[in-house]
């Protein structure tokens, strides 16, 4: 029987790694504490200093706290691959949550992820079968330019499924592909214009033969990935996830001082 992810518990979770992001990482957390109060939220913040690899300060709901360290250098250089380092991260973060905070919420395993720069506009709505392992994302299509194939997009994924399921075995691959893929030079992806990005390689390990017993369920782009005007910062009726978009200002270095993203206020007014 299909529930709406809204009626299950979940454990939400997501990081700020460079502190332009912890104001962004604060205002969304605040917009699931509105509309998802019961759920578990688990967040990192980033970089700590005294440790020889990245490190983030953990902090969850229930009080616990922590520092999990990166096996890896992400080994800055002052380029847009700085960014694309940190994005990967992503993987390995999610399955320390899938593995340290296991049983949770109880069985299936249930964890969200939700970029720090997303804002939520009402409670999460879409249908899942809580027994069932499964995959929740919103799903890419450009028509206009059919050389880029279809994607997963990584700034909101769930992932269900129980411990050694084959839910568990896509997380521990995609993390394992990101930490490889950190130490790499840049690989030009096969589904947009650029590197590859965390979003790439979990679409990569969806694709492979073993864990195509799972339920993938594509979510739709424009109800669940909005995109701010450029201009004015407003969104098109019917978002009800909206994305601040701060790889605008953050992923090349020229970029940084860019006045984006755009005030909350106006966002939110032109919402829904």
């Amino acid at each position: 029987m299909l529930k709406r992810i809204d009626q299950l518990p979940v454990i939400l979770t997501s990081f700020a790694y460079r502190e332009e992001y912890f104001p962004e990482l604060e205002g969304m957390v605040a917009t699931i504490r509105d509309h998802h109060p019961d759920w578990h939220i688990l967040i990192g913040r980033g970089p700590v200093s005294g440790y020889n690899t990245p490190t983030l300060e953990v902090e969850s709901s229930s009080s616990t706290r922590g520092h999990w360290s990166l096996p890896v250098s992400l080994d800055f250089n002052n380029t847009q691959n700085d960014w694309y380092r940190i994005a990967k991260m992503k993987g390995w973060w999610v399955a320390q949550v899938w593995h340290h905070f296991r049983g949770l919420v109880g069985s299936p395993n249930r964890v969200l992820w939700f970029d720090a720069d997303g804002r939520l506009n009402g409670p999460l709505d879409f249908e899942i079968d809580p027994e069932v392992e499964t995959i929740a994302g919103v799903w890419w299509t450009d028509v206009g330019t059919p050389q880029h194939q279809h994607h997963i997009c990584g700034g909101l994924l769930l992932f269900q499924g129980g411990y050694g399921g084959t839910v568990h075995n896509v997380v521990d691959q995609w993390a394992a592909e990101c930490i490889r893929s950190i130490t790499l030079p840049p690989v030009q992806s096969k589904y947009l214009p650029g590197p590859d990005t965390d979003q790439c390689l979990l679409t990569d390990v969806l694709r492979n033969d073993g864990n195509q017993n799972l339920v993938l369920v594509k979510l739709p782009y424009e109800k669940y990935c909005g995109i701010p005007d450029r201009k004015d910062g407003t969104l098109k009726p019917g978002v009800l996830v909206a994305q601040r978009m701060m790889n605008e200002k953050m992923r090349a270095p020229e970029d940084r001082n860019r006045n984006w993203p755009p005030p909350e206020t106006p966002r939110q007014q032109h919402a829904g």
